[in-house]
Parts: structure tokens; sequence; C-alpha cells
């Protein structure tokens, strides 16, 4: 199985960012991925206001996916996330969505597949990848950012047995992904989740889809989740609506009107994260119920 080391890192989705690897179609590979402070915080008396981090969300790649040309649609598999032995969090002062004074970093360990918080309080792990995406067609974006290309997404649902369809908008496709997660709540409000270096294994699949897929567009074993990021809340809450509702009119036997009515019945609408360049929501919805046949 191809492996991608964690000095095969860059901060940017750019289609000039030269290929880390190379695959094919229905292949399956580790990305072996630094934390999102570029694994330089290993004690908690580190200031991070003070650390020289140029630029957080190190993504390791670009993988350079053989027959994926512009148009396609990327299916990427979540196979499997490895945590390490602790995570880090750091929070300070003027981030995020709480006053404070300061800066306050802690590393917490992960015992049995639990983060031992303060207090005695322990908390199961739900390992999710924060940031994955493919180049865009033009120009560069930073790896902490999201958008239509993915990118730092922080939605919680993107772990292990979940499948992300991104599309292909230049040759090769050129996927990158980091950032993990041991843990994170909607809205990631403090800044960070329990940020953690770690593998991920992944199998990538090329789709030639005759419909329309709202991606990047997320699949667990219950629901379909799309998403949508804008520096505005609002925005960023319609647009992900609206790909629901015609991701629904393309894929099951409902009406422009019935979808709409059943979305507001039974779609939820979430925030997942508030403190990236751009926010971001997603609507879930859940699987089975519109008859819809949606299989790739």
């Amino acid at each position: 199985m191809l492996r991608i080391p964690k000095t095969k890192v860059q901060h940017f989705f750019d289609a000039a960012v030269p290929p880390a690897a190379y695959a094919a179609s229905g292949d399956t590979v580790t990305f072996c991925c630094q934390d999102c402070y570029n694994d330089q915080i290993d004690r908690e008396e580190i200031d991070l206001r003070v650390l020289h981090i140029p630029y957080y969300n190190p993504v390791t790649g670009p993988l350079y996916i053989n027959d994926a040309h512009p148009g396609d649609v990327l299916k990427v598999e979540i196979l499997q996330i490895r945590l390490p032995e602790y995570g880090v969090m750091s929070v300070r002062d003027g981030t995020g969505s709480y006053r404070m004074e300061g800066s306050y970093t802690r590393l917490f360990p992960i015992e049995d597949n639990e983060i031992c918080f303060d207090a005695g309080i322990r908390l199961p792990v739900c390992p999710m990848i924060g940031t994955i995406g493919t180049a865009p067609a033009q120009g560069t974006v930073i790896s902490e950012t999201p958008g239509e290309h993915g990118g730092n997404l922080d939605i919680k649902d993107l772990g292990e047995g979940v499948t992300l369809y991104l599309p292909v908008a230049v040759e090769g496709a050129l996927l990158s992904m980091g950032d993990i997660h041991a843990l994170q709540g909607d809205g990631e409000t403090a800044i960070c989740g329990l940020e953690t270096a770690g593998e991920i294994t992944v199998r990538v699949t090329v789709c030639r889809p005759d419909s329309y897929i709202p991606t990047p567009f997320i699949v667990t074993k219950d629901s379909y989740l799309t998403t949508a990021a804008d520096a505005s809340l609002d925005k960023a809450s319609i647009a992900a609506a609206r790909k629901m509702h015609r991701f629904l009119q393309e894929y099951s036997p409902l009406n422009d009107k019935q979808c709409a009515m059943l979305l507001s019945l039974q779609g939820d609408l979430r925030i997942s994260q508030i403190v990236n360049p751009a926010k971001g929501c997603v609507l879930q919805f859940p699987k089975g119920i519109a008859g819809e046949q949606f299989d790739l």
C-alpha cells in the first residue's frame, strides 16, 4: 500500500504544487500527517502567540490520481484514522468565540480510545479529518480556508466509514489532507478541536456521474450531508440547503416543492465551524426516506 510521509506537506491547494505521489483509481493510500501546529507543540509551556508558525494546517500530498480529469468527481472513502498517544489544544485571547486572557496550551493523553481531559473527565475519541481537498482550477487556496474544493472543512462527520465526494478541477485531482482531530464539536468554537498528528488511510476512486453531485458531499452510514462555506453564515446556510434541495430533485421521485417541504421536516441545518476565514454549514438529511437512488 502506498504511504505518503509527513515530510511531504504543504499549506496550499494549488495545481502548481508538484505531486508527492501517484495512484490509480481504486487504490488505497495512507497519508501520514502532522498536526495543525506543524508538530511544533510538544510541551504545555509553549505560548502559541510567540511561536513562529507562518502557516497552520499542513496538508500531506498532493496525490495525483491517474485518469482523473476536470469534470470528474473523486470518491474518497475514509477507511481508518490512526491517532498518537496525545493531542494538543491551544486557546488564546482574540480567537474563537470566548472572552479570555492570555494563552493556554494543554496536551491531553489518549488512552483506551478516550481523551483524559481535566477534572477527571474522560471523553470518547471520534477521529475526523479537518482539512481535505483537491486543487482548484485556478489560483491558490491556503489550507486554512474551506471552499468548493474542500479544504479546511472542519466537519465532525468526516471520520472512519464515511465517504467524501470532491470535485476534480485539474488533471490528477491533486488530493491533499491533514489537520486530524481526535474530537471536535460542531462549531469548533474555541478555534481548535483536539489537534493530533496521525495517519489516514483512504481509498480513492474516479467517478464520472451522469447527474449532479453537490460537492463537497458527505455520505455516512445513515445520512447525506451537503456543505457550503462563506464569510457570511447566512449565505453558507442557504447554499448548503439549496445543494441538498437540488440533490433530492435529481435522485428522488419528488418535485421541487415536495423536496422543500420534506427538507423542512427532516433536514437538519447545522453550523460546522465558525473559526475559519469562511464559516461552514451543513445540511444533514436521513438516507432512505425519499426513495432516493444514489450509488456511486
